[in-house]
């Protein structure tokens, strides 16, 4: 799989040291369902797939709200991970998999067209101008994302970060990603509904200084 990476991950790996029934965790859940780009699995009809997962509260709360999805979370934030399988334990969840890296390098092995909800959730904003090129939201990602998704597939883009807003928004407004992608939604509208997508631990610390946009776009 280290032939296959194509971007460097930027920021923190791990924080704080995993508890031991965290590293058990990964020694036995983790590895059973972490998904391999050179050994994909069958896809169902429905996919639900989402660029870093952070805690994992999202991705849980999609596999149990559409149990007969496969859902797809990325994310090298190794606590996020811990947290996650941990979720994934308690409630005995089924339908999740977990890849731990780029997700660039899992989307270009992926299928075409296989994607039928997408997600990205409060990504860092890397808010210094010299680390703009880190964000994760870009023009040349956003239309990788969009070859692996199905046709009126949704995408679902947040951010609390002002700055981070205006760059998604100037990305969105170009016409290149309007040949591939409809806005279904402005930011005037209201938050989606917490049983569409639950209130994360992200977006909790976020409320506490300004309020979280969602922007909603469809594959076309």
């Amino acid at each position: 799989m280290n032939q296959q990476k194509t971007r460097t991950i930027y920021g923190r790996r791990q924080s704080r040291p995993l508890k031991d029934n965290q590293k058990n965790l990964f020694e036995t859940l983790f590895k059973a369902i972490e998904i391999d780009p050179l050994n994909l699995p069958e896809f169902p009809n429905e996919v639900i797939f989402e660029i870093g997962f952070g805690g994992g509260e999202n991705i849980a709360h999609q596999a149990q709200k559409y149990p007969n999805a496969l859902c797809i979370g990325c994310e090298p934030f190794v606590n996020g991970i811990a947290s996650l399988l941990q979720t994934i334990e308690e409630q005995k969840i089924q339908n999740i998999r977990i890849f731990a890296d780029d997700a660039n390098i899992l989307l270009k092995a992926l299928p075409a067209h296989v994607i039928t909800k997408g997600f990205i959730l409060f990504p860092d904003p890397w808010p210094k101008k010299r680390h703009h090129k880190r964000r994760v939201v870009c023009l040349e990602n956003l239309l990788q994302l969009h070859k692996k998704m199905a046709r009126n597939a949704e995408l679902v883009i947040a951010t609390d970060h002002p700055t981070y807003l205006e760059w998604i928004v100037d990305i969105t407004a170009q016409a290149t990603f309007k040949n591939h992608f409809q806005a279904i939604n402005t930011l005037e509208c209201p938050r989606p509904s917490e049983d569409d997508i639950p209130v994360t631990r992200y977006e909790k610390k976020a409320l506490e200084n300004r309020p979280g946009a969602f922007l909603i776009f469809k594959a076309i």
